[in-house]
């Protein structure tokens, strides 16, 4: 009896689980699915067919490395891209070298005494710490920040092993590969350099080596914050949408995520608490004049689903404060820079402090 392969056997189980689950869904058989579990299973199908296409395309070749939930691509270009720029600019890199020294035991220092201040505080004060929550895109992190994330943890990966790559050159060691990797839905990145010179060179050298990626994400981070700082107002002029009610008078007036609510019947409101101070007055069934991006639209406001004498626009929280840019690109493209902007220093402070 021929006996079919094990990855064989393992598509055609997923295959006739994926049909079967399709079906029940569009027969309506089962309820309609969340956002955050379509995502998964979406994310659990890429796998799948990833891994089949592992199983059956020579993709080893091409520098791809692929196990369940896994990917590891090494690229000649990265590669290449390192020998050529650890050979330019020297002067700058052995400077960059010795900063990222001082740096890297400064943010080492800063980061025990932040750990044991809040241990102090927790144990002998008794004050109550917040859980750390781990990052889920599409469980703990709402899928519409999924793209600021990967962009601001791509640019943070790329600066961090460039930095390594480079100073272990300059230092004298090789680099062996380099490349991109993805797990589940996180990418990350490597360089793999030569351990056997590592261990020869001089302890300073390689703590140059080890401290490159902290200190080119803390710069970074600095670089990006001078940026927000040069180029977007800092007091902010309204509210950014970023979910209605459904059926809310914001939603049936045609309010969408990134619109931003200036004033409300010519009160300005500039912060979250302008809005719910301005709230407390106003009555459900009230018309309001409201004052956003798309223009002014009147609504009649609703009662809260949790209090009934309480008045709602539909806006549901979180809400950000919008912050309008010195170079005039428009409300929309004036959030997105803005909340790119924002997620790359906090990703970039983030990594170079824990890392």
């Amino acid at each position: 009896m021929h006996r079919q392969p094990l990855y064989r056997l393992f598509f055609i189980f997923c295959h006739n689980s994926i049909q079967r689950s399709l079906r029940r869904i569009l027969r309506k058989d089962v309820p309609k699915l969340r956002g955050e579990y379509l995502f998964a299973f979406l994310l659990l199908i890429f796998w799948l067919v990833i891994y089949m296409l592992s199983k059956i395309l020579p993709l080893k070749k091409y520098g791809l490395h692929i196990k369940p939930f896994f990917i590891k691509y090494e690229s000649e270009a990265f590669k290449r891209f390192l020998y050529k720029y650890s050979g330019k600019w020297k002067i700058l890199w052995r400077f960059f070298s010795y900063i990222n020294v001082f740096l890297g035991l400064s943010l080492m220092i800063f980061s025990l005494i932040f750990l044991l201040g809040n241990v102090v505080e927790m144990f002998l004060r008794g004050v109550r710490e917040t859980a750390v929550v781990p990052i889920i895109p599409g469980f703990t992190l709402s899928l519409y920040w999924l793209p600021y994330f990967l962009t601001a943890i791509i640019v943070a990966v790329f600066t961090h092993e460039a930095a390594h790559g480079i100073i272990a050159l300059i230092e004298g060691v090789q680099v062996k590969s380099a490349g991109a990797f993805v797990l589940a839905i996180f990418p990350g990145g490597f360089v793999e350099i030569d351990e056997r010179e590592l261990e020869r060179l001089p302890y300073t050298s390689r703590i140059k080596i080890f401290s490159a990626g902290v200190a080119s994400n803390i710069l970074c981070g600095l670089l990006v914050f001078l940026i927000i700082s040069l180029f977007f107002v800092q007091t902010p002029s309204g509210i950014v949408v970023l979910n209605v009610l459904e059926g809310g008078p914001l939603d049936v007036a045609g309010i969408r995520r990134w619109d931003v609510i200036y004033a409300l019947n010519g009160t300005p409101v500039h912060t979250l608490q302008d809005l719910v101070a301005f709230m407390t007055d106003i009555k459900p069934g009230e018309r309001l004049v409201i004052s956003t991006s798309r223009g002014n639209i009147t609504i009649v406001t609703a009662s809260s689903p949790e209090n009934a004498s309480r008045a709602i626009i539909g806006i549901v929280f979180p809400s950000l404060p919008y912050y309008p840019s010195r170079l005039g690109l428009g409300f929309f493209w004036d959030v997105q820079a803005y909340l790119i902007l924002n997620w790359l220093f906090i990703v970039l402070v983030n990594i170079a402090i824990f890392n």
